[in-house]
């Protein structure tokens, strides 16, 4: 049991990696569609390259989609919306009327206007009945025929005026015209212009506007959106998809035809069929297997390249985990979008892959997650080979467009090159299909500008994988190599020997890169945050000494090599503090390696030579440079402090102090870990010369002027 549980131990991470990419095979094969695969490939506009096809069993024949929207125009053109009638409103109108009235025509008696009427006490209750009985017949007449508020009902629900609507009074319903519908606006109108009529004198009239009749008017008619969409769809569900039969036996396409619109349609109503029968049949499980084994060749493919040309991606999970979890995701997308009929497939980013994968890892991993997950959801899409070629064309083309970013401008200029390229490789496809440019699906259009508009938004989404997985992006080396960034304004005023230090040897680190290829912009972040523990004991380096005392005088050699290791120390404890990127701690913590403080070495060894010396106590914790990047960077910080100590610039002692550091660094194996050739290395010596020559070029003296 034990070597059970040790070999578990031992193998942990590959039992990781088998499970994720185990469970990523399953649930793509999940997410596949259970039917089966057309076995023809075919194109409007193009020759039938297969053997004459004769149809293997009677099936439908489909109407076109501007057949089936052109039926569904006209059902809808005889749909009426159904309006609920509220009863409760004219009994509160009612109610809330009679109350007001009483109020007002009381005060209205008592006004100068009606006592010129000089009506007695038995006329004025009468004229009170009269009014009131008159107004209460006429509210209940409008209210009768019903009041809807069709203006607010089309902003909110987004239909015009209709010319008949369903009325539904205690669920009995009446199709009526709506010019037989009062709005809020046509019933005050005409209540008012019988109240002008019947009652014209102007002591009436002033009363009649006190009472504020449009208040008493409210709708009372409400668009039912549960019963219309009901009724809707129950109109919609009688569309048939099909317009006949083609028989079993009958020949469909001969080889070499030239597939028009009618062969077309033919061929997609077979394939519809084909696949169904497929799907359902007893042996649908094999294609459950046929199409988990196309998912596993596509991921093999993938892990043969990461473990050929990208191991360090193979052998991180969290890089694995991220790259797997972005095929599923666009996979599960796809199917996604494939089931809503209004939304094209064009309108998922696929673009997006290259512009994520780029700025997080490199372009060569990030086109071949790209090609990878476009062969996966080719499988999907409708038009396999349009699409695919669609997909390549644009993405292709996004890595080109950004070869590194740097700003987020960057992103509008690829949305636009991306949308560009959709649009011209979509236009030449639909131009040899549809022969017929009025034909063209032009609202595909809108769908790739949209993706183009998706894509400007990735700049977020790295942000988001930047945190979630630990990646170290570009975006984010810029501003870490900000010299406005907190720490190393902390660094210049603290210790502003070593922050200039810190910069040349960003700059001859940076120019190596450039040189053998690498990451210059990690390579000068790192360099710039190399250092940082000299913050801790700035005196002690020789670079923030302003004066001639030094504090190492006073100290043990021993004491004294223990503050310049810690630096290593303290540097890493600080950058975590700070939250620094791992990839950036890496470059503090191997710029000495596990090299020795050899000034404070020698001279304990000369001035003790009988004492034992404890060897851990002069030497750096490490580790030694595991890339090119770190490799180079401990060249630089050595070649760069030496050189402050030549008391003789000449080209000459510069390439002699250069190649003895470099070559001492190479002799006790410090770059045995690195990815870096000895060509490398005699590049990286020579481009250190001549920038060091550069920066200790002699100058001309001025004349003096005589006096």
């Amino acid at each position: 049991m034990s070597k059970y549980f040790r070999w578990i131990r031992q193998n942990l991470n590959n039992i990781y990696r088998f499970l994720i990419t185990s469970m990523t095979i399953i649930l793509i094969t999940l997410l596949f569609p259970n039917i089966g695969n057309f076995k023809y490939e075919y194109q409007k506009g193009k020759p039938w390259m297969h053997e004459t096809l004769i149809a293997p069993f009677d099936f439908a024949l489909l109407k076109t989609d501007s057949e089936i929207s052109q039926e569904k125009d006209s059902i809808l053109n005889k749909f009426y919306p159904f309006f609920k009638k509220d009863t409760a409103v004219i009994t509160e109108i009612t109610n809330k009327f009679n109350s007001d009235f009483d109020k007002k025509w009381s005060q209205f008696t008592k006004s100068g206007s009606y006592k010129k009427l000089n009506n007695s006490n038995q006329t004025k209750e009468k004229e009170f009945l009269r009014l009131k009985e008159y107004l209460i017949l006429n509210l209940s007449k409008i209210y009768e025929f019903g009041i809807a508020d069709f203006q607010n009902e089309q902003k909110e629900l987004g239909f015009k005026r209709p010319d008949f609507i369903n009325k539904s009074v205690n669920n009995l319903n009446e199709v009526v015209p709506t010019e037989n519908i009062y709005t809020p606006k046509s019933a005050y109108q005409f209540i008012s212009n019988q109240l002008k009529t019947d009652f014209p004198s102007s002591a009436y009239q002033s009363f009649i506007q006190e009472l504020n009749i449009d208040s008493y008017l409210l709708p009372n008619l409400f668009y039912d959106a549960a019963m219309s969409e009901q009724v809707k769809a129950s109109m919609l569900s009688m569309v048939s998809l099909s317009k006949g039969i083609i028989e079993s036996g009958t020949r469909i396409v001969l080889v070499g035809d030239v597939i028009d619109d009618h062969t077309f349609l033919v061929l997609e109503s077979l394939k519809k069929d084909y696949e169904n029968i497929l799907g359902s049949s007893q042996n649908h499980y094999l294609i459950v297997i046929g199409q988990c084994m196309l998912i596993i060749s596509c991921i093999l493919l993938l892990f043969l390249y990461l473990r050929n040309f990208r191991k360090q991606i193979l052998h991180d999970n969290k890089k694995l985990l991220f790259i797997l979890l972005f095929v599923l995701l666009y996979v599960a997308l796809t199917t996604l979008v494939l089931k809503f009929t209004k939304v094209n497939i064009y309108i998922i980013p696929f673009a997006l892959i290259t512009i994520v994968v780029r700025t997080l890892m490199d372009s060569r991993t990030a086109l071949f997650v790209f090609i990878i997950t476009v062969l996966l959801t080719g499988f999907l899409a409708p038009n396999g080979f349009e699409f695919v070629f669609l997909q390549l064309s644009a993405g292709i083309m996004a890595i080109y467009s950004l070869p590194r970013l740097e700003r987020r401008g960057q992103l509008v200029l690829t949305g636009i090159i991306t949308f560009l390229t959709y649009s011209i490789v979509y236009f030449a496809f639909a131009i040899t299909q549809e022969s017929n440019i009025a034909d063209i699906k032009w609202v595909n259009f809108m769908f790739f500008a949209i993706n183009g508009l998706f894509i400007t938004f990735s700049y977020s989404l790295i942000y988001i994988f930047e945190k979630l997985f630990g990646f170290l992006s570009d975006v984010t080396l810029i501003e870490l190599s900000n010299q406005n960034h907190p720490l190393l304004r902390q660094l210049l005023q603290h210790s502003p020997g070593t922050f200039q230090h810190c910069l040349q040897v960003a700059n001859l680190a940076e120019a190596a890169i450039n040189k053998i290829g690498g990451n210059p912009l990690l390579v000068r972040t790192g360099a710039l945050y190399h250092d940082i523990g000299k913050m801790k004991h700035p005196a002690y380096f020789i670079e923030n000494q302003l004066t001639n005392s030094n504090p190492h005088d006073k100290l043990d050699f021993d004491k004294s090599a223990q503050i310049i290791t810690d630096h290593v120390k303290f540097g890493v404890k600080i950058a975590k503090k700070h939250k620094l990127p791992q990839l950036i701690i890496d470059f503090i913590e191997t710029h000495h390696g596990a090299g020795r403080v050899q000034y404070f070495y020698t001279s304990f060894k000369n001035k003790y030579p009988d004492k034992e010396i404890d060897e851990e106590k002069f030497t750096y914790p490490g580790p030694d440079p595991f890339t090119k990047e770190t490799a180079v960077l401990m060249m630089a910080d050595s070649v760069e402090a030496s050189s402050r100590s030549l008391k003789e610039k000449t080209p000459e002692t510069i390439r002699a102090l250069i190649d003895k550091i470099i070559d001492k660094q190479i002799a006790e194996n410090r770059f045995q870990n690195a990815d870096i050739t000895f060509k490398n290395i005699n590049q990286i010596k020579e481009i250190f010369t001549n920038a060091l020559i550069n920066v200790y070029h002699a100058r001309i003296e001025y004349p003096k002027e005589n006096e």
